[in-house]
């Protein structure tokens, strides 16, 4: 039998139990991934590489959050936009909006980022890279 510590057989050989938290792990993984994505993007448009590193900087010693950890820590990610953007922060969160509702193939249609995320979240598997999805019998 093959070792599930090795990636590319992660979950083929489990347990039950341990292909459902196999897949969990790598969900989680696809969905920070995609928020972060869409956070770098949105922040694009004001001069990404200054202003990602300064986001990562208070998200980390603020907030003890780090680029790939947004997924459940949006309030933090608002927290650190609102610290460096004050009132315009409506128009940073546009944007990463609109940078995850085109990554998910989606009208944003107003839809905050919480909504988008809880569609991210029930496609996940769309975004879960395919040597980590788990084989199923």
């Amino acid at each position: 039998m093959q070792s599930s510590s090795d990636p590319k057989n992660r979950g083929k050989n489990d347990p039950p139990g341990e292909q459902n938290a196999a897949l969990s792990e790598a969900a989680a993984v696809a969905l920070n991934q995609q928020i972060s994505k869409a956070v770098v993007k949105g922040l694009s448009h004001f001069g990404a590489g200054a202003v990602v590193e300064s986001l990562v900087y208070i998200l980390e010693l603020e907030h003890s959050v780090d680029l790939h950890s947004l997924a459940n820590n949006l309030d933090a990610l608002r927290a650190a936009l609102q610290k460096m953007f004050g009132s315009a922060t409506y128009v940073i969160e546009e944007r990463i909006d609109e940078s995850l509702a085109k990554q998910l193939g989606i009208d944003r249609g107003g839809k905050s980022l919480e909504e988008l995320v809880e569609i991210l979240k029930a496609r996940i598997d769309e975004f879960i890279p395919t040597e980590k999805k788990v084989v199923r019998n």
